[in-house]
């Protein structure tokens, strides 16, 4: 096989390593994920057949999502994440796998992104494409997480490199209208992009590519309707009444609305780092790249008209601007042997710019796994309330535990559960008298003191960044020492709560509570 041609190379497994480095550092996920977790996790220790125990009936959410997604990726970890369930393992490994699995089906697209770039503009770029990616923090971070964004990339991905690469325009046609019609109804404007970028290089006809897009919304369309419809109990295609909530009834903007230049002001260069302005340049360096800039362009620019933004949104074209700002790269590569300061000073500078944002990239991500109080909570409950569990379960009774809102949203997943006599709640809306009419044990909360109740444990979450000095010479110093600048603060986030039933049991959780702080 030509060098050309490979898949996988070294860069390759770079770029996998850091991914599987941030689901391991952080392996607990958040609300937006939650559709497709909790679905894997019915999906592997359910079954597809028993859908009455299924998370999303009694948890439907705003709107219902498709789950096809969750089926290929439940069905590419089961082989590894059954048997270590069956050898007793917690599910909390196979959640890694999960995330694993899930990156691992990510890089693998973006390879095919990195080999079309090699074939178009060369192996430097290719090499520069990847790096500048595993350098930054937003993708590497996501790409191992269950968000309908992130499934779409394994579509979205493999159909710009097929575009990229010149041959053929069905396979990109095809894969990004499925992406569209199934996982995220706004690939619509990447579909139209690459639609007119096919039409005005002539590489699809008008009657062609209308017929063929025809067929493909059609065809992606009875997939989700057959699959989702047996898993919804209802006849429905799930993107579909997304974008009727998005833009018939209006409703995004309830999620927060931010300016129309926030993307390019904001999201963009947290995104992109350095491959920001290094994109920009292309015009006037690279001008075969042009193309693929005008699309990057064009869709942050057109969704720049929604106000409720969010950088997930951008993640299909990413991609797209790291392909553009690699191109730049290389040319600057190339003309590193050529006499004159300013372009060694050039290199030097964009060495200097690689390492601030991977320095920015580490400290991001280590704040980052501190925001999943939530999950952190739920696996301190199980550590304390062992006893507790081995008296509910000689007692043939359950052990009833409530989970609040914010423990839910941050961290809290089915994969975290343990079986009986554990049993969990996720009702919402009651108040601290329903919660003792309930008898809950334990509760899970963002209270630090409900009556009735003492506190065992508090698991902390992020609070804020600070400088590690103020002066700037004391600043140098910790340079100097190779340690980080700043401090990242916690504070307690959701708090374990151990019903009291007794004075004896009140001292008892006292006397834990006093432990817990002290660890």
């Amino acid at each position: 096989m030509a060098r050309g041609d490979r898949l996988f190379d070294g860069w390759t497994a770079l770029l996998a390593a850091v991914v599987a480095a941030h689901a391991t550092i952080a392996p607990f996920t958040k609300v937006e994920e939650s559709f497709n977790l909790q679905a894997i996790h019915d999906l592997l220790y359910h079954g597809p057949l028993t859908v009455s125990k299924f998370d999303h009936l009694e948890f439907p959410g705003v709107v219902p999502r498709t789950f096809l997604g969750a089926l290929a990726v439940a069905a590419a970890a089961a082989p590894l994440a059954l048997p270590l369930h069956a050898a007793g393992a917690h599910k909390l490994a196979g959640l890694l796998v999960v995330r694993l699995v899930l990156g691992g089906l990510t890089v693998a697209s973006m390879a095919l992104l990195q080999r079309a770039v090699r074939r178009r503009f060369g192996a430097t770029a290719a090499a520069a494409f990847v790096l500048l990616t595993a350098l930054q923090f937003h993708l590497p971070y996501y790409l191992s997480r269950t968000l309908p964004n992130v499934l779409a990339m394994l579509l979205t991905n493999a159909g710009l490199a097929a575009w990229l690469e010149g041959g053929s325009p069905l396979p990109p046609i095809y894969l990004l209208a499925a992406a569209a019609v199934v996982f995220r109804c706004d690939m619509l404007l990447l579909v139209g992009l690459v639609g007119l970028h096919l039409l005005a290089s002539r590489r699809v006809g008008l009657a062609a590519g209308v017929s063929h897009g025809l067929l493909a919304v059609t065809a992606s369309l009875a997939a989700s309707v057959a699959v989702d419809s047996y898993f919804w109990r209802r006849w429905l295609w799930p993107e579909g009444e997304v974008l009727y909530f998005n833009t018939v009834l209006n409703k995004s903007h309830e999620w927060g609305v931010m300016p129309a230049h926030w993307y390019f002001t904001s999201a963009l260069p947290r995104a992109l780092h350095a491959a920001y302005p290094l994109a920009l340049l292309a015009p006037l360096l690279e001008r075969r790249a042009v193309p693929l800039l005008a699309v990057a362009l064009g869709f942050v620019g057109l969704y720049s008209g929604l106000g409720h933004k969010e950088v997930r949104f951008l993640f299909p074209v990413l991609p797209l601007w790291n392909a553009v700002a690699a191109c730049v790269v290389q040319r600057a590569w190339d003309a590193r042997r050529k006499p004159g300061l300013a372009r060694r000073g050039a290199l030097a500078a964009l060495a200097a710019a690689l390492a601030a944002g991977a320095a920015l990239t580490a400290l991001t991500a280590a704040a980052s796994a501190r925001n999943y109080p939530g999950g952190h909570a739920l696996r301190l409950l199980h550590e304390l309330g062992a006893a507790d569990a081995a008296a509910a379960a000689a007692q043939g009774r359950p052990l009833r535990v409530h989970i609040g809102v914010l423990p839910a949203m941050a961290g809290v997943s089915r994969f975290g559960e343990l079986g009986p006599p554990w049993a969990y709640s996720k009702e919402e809306g009651l108040t601290v008298q329903q919660r003792v009419q309930r008898g809950f044990d334990f509760l899970l909360t963002d209270e630090p003191e409900v009556p009735g109740y003492a506190q065992l444990a508090a698991a902390p979450g992020f609070r804020r960044l600070t400088l590690a000095a103020r002066s700037p010479t004391a600043l140098l110093r910790i340079l100097l020492r190779g340690q980080l600048p700043v401090r990242i603060e916690t504070e307690p986030r959701v708090y374990v709560l151990s019903r009291l039933a007794t004075a004896g049991q009140q001292q008892t959780a006292g006397a834990a509570a006093e432990a817990a702080a002290a660890a």
